[in-house]
């Protein structure tokens, strides 16, 4: 799950083989729809957010592409970090301390992605933050190299890289309109990148549905929202790519309907640092990397951008913590799956899976269940 960013190859390429959950067009057994029938298939593509997305639905009437487009431009204005004169750009090249920041935010995306965000960072004791930019910066994780981080050089950023209000703070409805951003420190960066895709797909699914569709599969960069069935009758099937460092595999096929499928994965990024290879997963707890075997995670729940920063918490947590993590979630009552796969130490990759989801798994490259008694 990623936000808007520059493009890059990594990033345009990401729904061919990063992510992780992607569609498989053309699958589903063959229940066609009546030839005389009025109802077709409509397909819009294209670029954003640097990365692609496919919008395909089933329906009497096409939808404009300038909807679409009009929906991406709305988060893009808002919280792409790479364009200068985004909302988010401009405060996390503000060096003003302790006053506010004022925007429009006269689509609500702030509010809604703040209000996911805080959510999340709650229900996950801290393990998903979106201050967590100057740490990655400081482990080399973004445009920089860093082949030396100390536990001191860590210390001195967490003060203003974690996600509270004493730090960092949004009022969605300032007394001079609009909304307001303020920080504590001129250091302190937001960054959406857990969020923002799946929200976006969230978002691009409402302008369907308003304009009376149901039946849908949105996706863009790999996070992806099912609702209604397919052209057959069927619900959407999305395939799930098997977590190596080159080329693609798909590892299963999941029938999806009424859900969102969002992938995280860190099996293509990797920085030397200190000496030692590490993924670009951070935990914003403790700020340093994880070092766990958890190579992708991919979560189902209603909204996408759920999804997307779930799929975040667990590669943070890990194979067992995120275990008890999911179970907690559905303990709870969210209607959220997972299926995590691991790294088998030198061995063939492992899997965990929630039983619902497990039941519904179709394989195309068979695994064997994870034993975390076997991990070294």
């Amino acid at each position: 799950m990623t936000s808007v960013a520059k493009p890059s190859l990594d990033r345009i390429t990401k729904a061919l083989a990063v992510a992780g959950a992607f569609v498989a067009f053309g699958c589903g057994n063959p229940n066609p729809l009546p030839s005389n029938s009025t109802v077709r298939v409509w397909v819009h593509q294209g670029e954003a957010q640097g990365t692609t997305y496919t919008v395909k639905y089933v329906s009497q009437d096409s939808v404009s592409q300038a909807a679409f487009e009009a929906c991406l431009e709305e988060v893009d204005v808002e919280m792409n970090a790479w364009r200068p004169s985004s909302t988010l750009s401009k405060f996390n090249a503000s060096t003003e301390v302790g006053t506010a920041f004022s925007f429009a935010d006269s689509a609500g995306v702030w509010e809604d992605v703040w209000r996911i965000s805080e959510d999340v960072h709650r229900l996950s004791g801290g393990a998903f933050d979106v201050t967590v930019g100057p740490l990655m910066k400081l482990w080399g994780f973004r445009m920089e190299r860093r082949d030396v981080v100390t536990p001191a050089m860590v210390d001195s950023v967490r003060p203003f890289a974690h996600f509270a209000d004493d730090v960092v703070r949004f009022v969605p409805k300032c007394e001079a309109g609009g909304a307001a951003l303020s920080k504590s420190d001129p250091r302190t960066e937001l960054d959406f990148n857990a969020v923002a895709q799946g929200y976006t797909v969230d978002a691009m699914s409402q302008v369907l549905l308003d304009q009376g569709v149901t039946n849908m599969m949105v996706e863009l960069g790999g996070e992806v929202k099912c609702l209604g069935l397919n052209q057959h009758g069927q619900p959407w099937r999305i395939a799930i790519d098997r977590p190596q460092e080159e080329g693609r595999t798909l590892q299963a096929v999941l029938p999806v309907a009424e859900m969102s499928i969002c992938t995280s994965g860190n099996y293509r990024k990797v920085s030397v640092v200190n000496g030692q290879r590490f993924s670009h997963t951070l935990d914003p707890r403790t700020g340093a990397p994880v070092t766990h075997g958890l190579l992708s995670a991919t979560v189902l729940a209603p909204e996408a951008a759920y999804a997307d920063a779930f799929a975040t918490v667990c590669m943070v947590l890990g194979p067992e913590a995120g275990q008890r993590w999911i179970a907690q979630m559905q303990a709870q009552g969210e209607e959220v799956e997972a299926l995590f796969i691991m790294d088998g130490a030198g061995e063939a990759f492992t899997y965990w899976a929630t039983p619902s989801l497990e039941a519904q798994l179709e394989w195309l490259e068979p695994l064997d269940k994870y034993d975390p008694t076997l991990v070294e």
